[in-house]
């Protein structure tokens, strides 16, 4: 009988494994989302705007788009559109389209860094690192544009990648046509087409021919945005706030050089810091066996660069009394938001945990700034290994990529509309890619025990975290909506009566006059008779008139929704 060569025994028993790691990465997406329980027909952040589109897309038979809205949200819209047909609209179903496209993003973020030849343990670790993220989790909780984008450009991302690899003209048309669906979701997605064709040119060889073949699909996405913004101007649909970003961004620039550097310095800082803190885990299995290859000299000057930036970075925060978090929007304090309320209940964890998770975020900084310089010197380095000469192609596609949507947003400041902390995830794939360019020689059994368990340690602790955050985040706001749904039915008070924080205000009142029209008067996001006001705590001039309790995890306990009725004149 003839037995099968040991090559393709290998390939089966890899196939094997990397199945059941998948397998393994959907148990536990299932199994922590039905610890936090999304259910709930109510929305979160700003996808009250977006979850318009869809009710009207599904009522009425056309796409709207809010004047609140920002993104493309097309691609987004007819996703979150599918999910409702069973039952109708419901931001319950919203919630499951994002969860479900945040499950797809942690199994390409999986299959990325395998077409690195990343072993099947480390890949494993890398998309453990997206799927427990906070801000990932979090957000994948909600109907905001973040996730979907992140679930179509890292598909796309995929197939580009594997096409390019394996020169296969399918997976790359397959990869185009992901790419357009992730423009229609969020403008930024032009940075994939422009990263694929760096990417070629290196691959390929720098000529006319493989120019126009290589950003050809830039032009496809170039055309598929301008037509569509095109589409939405000559039909009436395009929102006042529509790429608002972009108008933020030329403010910014216009204010001068000094500022605009001082500002992209400050994020750049920032992001550093969060990138660390989220990557650690992939980052501490690593460096041990990194540094075996260098020679003493390029050791020496490994630690010497590590340190400096160490030292420089925790400097510059001491000196300024800064620590995590250091960015606003989703990563607030002892739990996530944004808490959009007239007072926050979000419970302050101690000082001494910031400060460790500050460090963490420091050192995890460095780590990555290292490999980074390791995998950036592949491409220049005339003594490389040959085998790494012909993967310089995929460390420019990285890097461009990194580059291209990083660069735009690093500009934009700290503006209502600038940067906020849930555009760095886009970057996490991106990083444990480059990092992995860098060690792609590190097989399952070069990683030792020791550094695996203090990564698993890690990684216990940041989902416990991310468990409970998201867990609170849903509970006190469906407390929230309960309360406001018994005023609103029970007390028959009218909507334009009630402050129920940034969502409520918006899905029951937005009106873009608000924004545009000084005649109209507000008391806060949209509230002209704020007689009834939702919060966690007591206000000045009002009285609790009822309050609904949750349960809370982090710490654990109960917390109040407190339902509070004006009794004097409050100025605003």
């Amino acid at each position: 009988m003839k037995q099968d060569s040991p090559s393709l025994v290998y390939i089966t028993q890899s196939i094997r494994t990397d199945i059941i790691n998948i397998l393994v990465l959907i148990a536990l997406w299932v199994t922590i989302t039905i610890l936090v329980n999304p259910i709930g027909d109510f929305p979160l952040n700003d996808d009250w705007a977006y979850g318009y589109s869809v009710k009207v897309l599904l009522e009425k038979g056309d796409f709207q788009l809010s004047g609140w809205a920002a993104p493309n949200l097309f691609s987004q819209v007819l996703w979150g559109a599918l999910f409702c047909l069973p039952f109708g609209f419901s931001f319950t179903a919203l919630r499951f389209s994002t969860l479900t496209l945040g499950l797809i993003g942690v199994i390409a973020t999986y299959g990325l860094l395998r077409e690195l030849n990343s072993s099947q343990k480390i890949s494993l670790l890398g998309a453990l690192v997206i799927a427990i993220n906070p801000i990932y989790f979090g957000l994948s909780n909600t109907f905001m544009n973040d996730i979907p984008f992140f679930g179509f450009a890292t598909l796309s991302l995929y197939f580009l990648f594997r096409g390019l690899k394996h020169d296969s003209i399918i997976e790359v048309a397959i990869g185009i046509l992901l790419t357009c669906v992730a423009i229609l979701t969020r403008q930024l997605g032009l940075a994939i087409p422009l990263a694929f064709g760096c990417g070629y040119l290196i691959k390929k060889g720098a000529n006319i021919q493989t120019f126009i073949k290589g950003f050809s699909p830039t032009l496809v996405g170039v055309g598929i945005q301008l037509s569509y913004q095109k589409w939405l101007q000559l039909t009436m649909r395009l929102p006042d706030n529509y790429g608002i970003q972009i108008k933020t961004l030329y403010e910014e620039l216009y204010r001068g050089v000094s500022h605009t550097l001082s500002n992209f310095t400050t994020i750049t800082l920032f992001s550093l810091v969060y990138l660390g803190l989220f990557v650690f885990p992939f980052l501490i299995i690593l460096p041990p066996l990194k540094f075996k290859e260098l020679s003493s000299r390029q050791r020496t000057l490994t630690l010497l660069s590590s340190s400096t930036f160490f030292v420089v970075i925790m400097t510059v925060l001491v000196l300024k009394k800064l620590q995590m978090p250091l960015l606003g929007n989703i990563f607030v304090d002892f739990g996530l938001g944004p808490v959009v309320l007239k007072n926050s209940g979000i419970p302050n964890a101690p000082k001494i945990l910031w400060i460790i998770l500050t460090g963490i975020g420091i050192v995890g900084a460095a780590l990555l700034l290292q490999f980074l310089f390791h995998a950036s010197v592949q491409i220049f380095d005339r003594h490389t290994r040959p085998e790494l000469i012909n993967r310089r192609w995929m460390t420019i596609f990285i890097f461009s990529a990194l580059c291209i949507y990083f660069f735009p947003l690093g500009f934009m400041g700290f503006s209502p509309f600038g940067f906020y902390d849930r555009y760095l995830i886009f970057l996490l794939p991106l990083l444990m890619m480059a990092v992995s360019v860098s060690t792609s020689n590190i097989s399952n059994k070069n990683v030792g025990y020791m550094s695996t368990s203090f990564a698993l340690i890690m990684m216990i602790l940041y989902g416990v975290f991310t468990i409970g955050a998201t867990h609170d985040y849903l509970s006190w706001n469906r407390a929230r909506w309960q309360a406001l749904h018994n005023l609103m039915q029970e007390n028959h008070i009218s909507p334009d009566h009630i402050d129920g924080g940034m969502e409520f205000n918006g899905w029951y009142l937005y009106n873009e006059k608000y924004e545009y029209d000084p005649t109209y008067v507000k008391s806060w996001y949209w509230v002209d008779n704020d007689d009834y006001v939702i919060c966690f705590k007591p206000l000045t001039g009002y009285e609790e008139v009822k309050r609904y309790t949750f349960r809370r995890w982090l710490p654990l306990g109960e917390g109040n929704i407190l339902v509070l009725k004006k009794t004097t004149d409050v100025s605003h």
